[in-house]
């Protein structure tokens, strides 16, 4: 690498200080530059000073928008004027400061709550009819003798459906005949005269037969049932439903059954008797 010589280095010192030069001129514009902002700014201030001084209509206004201001009255006569010209737009709109506004008023103890009293009346009548009808209905129920009823159910096995053809020449050969009641009732006679000792109906609802359709039917049960009240000998009618009960059952297969669709025992064939002979018994006492 050759050393600079006299001229080179020369040149090199000449051109650093042209570059100096230059930006010491720009470093004094920038700073001029500044000093004329900070002398605006100050101006400002004064200013902003100067008007603080003076009361802002906006900020006295009496609306938050600012839209109301004071309009200042400095002689005599603006002030006689201005209240003259008040005075004369009262008188032209009547307006009367010391009358209270009148406030409409309802009702409403003649209306709403009224209505709702007539309301709750007429519920409370309703409520009371009702519980009046309730009541006359439980006390001729409770008058009204009950019945004693023996029911049993005698149902074909589980899965299993009797036929209605089979059903009805079992049925026939007991000694039933179909009644008018659509049920078939087994009188004290074989002939079907006499008065009914019990009665045979499907243990499908409505529990009616239809003799029409009968052989088509199938059923899972039938039900035998006495009314032990009606009945002048109920021990000799309960007598004639066993033998009854024994013969459909052997010939159609079916599971006898007590009124709560138990399995029928004998200890339940003896209370049923015994429910049969004081029947009895009440009758003859009643003289019947």
């Amino acid at each position: 690498m050759d050393f600079l010589g006299p001229r080179e280095v020369l040149i090199v010192v000449i051109a650093l200080v042209l570059i100096a030069m230059v930006l010491d001129g720009i470093r004094r514009l920038k700073r001029n530059r500044y000093e004329n902002l900070q002398m605006s700014s100050r101006k400002l201030q004064r200013t902003a000073g100067d008007s603080a001084e003076e009361p802002d209509e906006l900020q006295n206004a009496q609306f938050p928008s600012g839209g109301s201001r004071v309009v200042g009255i400095r002689d005599e006569a603006d002030i006689q004027q201005v209240e003259e010209s008040l005075r004369r737009n009262l008188a032209s709109t009547d307006f009367n400061f010391s009358r209270q506004p009148q406030q409409e008023q309802f009702d409403l103890d003649n209306s709403i709550f009224e209505r709702e009293r007539e309301q709750l009346n007429e519920l409370n009548a309703r409520e009371a009819e009702e519980q009046q009808a309730k009541l006359a209905s439980s006390e001729s129920s409770d008058k009204a003798p009950q019945q004693d009823v023996l029911v049993m159910h005698l149902m074909a096995n589980k899965g299993e459906r009797i036929q209605g053809q089979a059903l009805l020449d079992a049925v026939l050969s007991c000694g039933f005949l179909f009644g008018g009641n659509k049920f078939f009732d087994r009188h004290i006679n074989n002939d079907g005269t006499g008065e009914v000792l019990f009665s045979l109906a499907n243990l499908l609802n409505p529990g009616t037969f239809d003799l029409k359709t009968m052989a088509e039917m199938e059923t899972p049960g039938v039900t035998l049932f006495m009314v032990l009240d009606q009945l002048s000998d109920p021990v000799a009618a309960f007598d004639i439903m066993i033998e009854a009960v024994d013969k459909l059952v052997a010939e159609l297969h079916l599971n006898v059954m007590d009124e709560s669709r138990s399995s029928m025992t004998k200890q339940t064939i003896d209370h049923y008797r015994q429910r049969a002979t004081s029947a009895s018994i009440q009758r003859g006492q009643s003289g019947e």
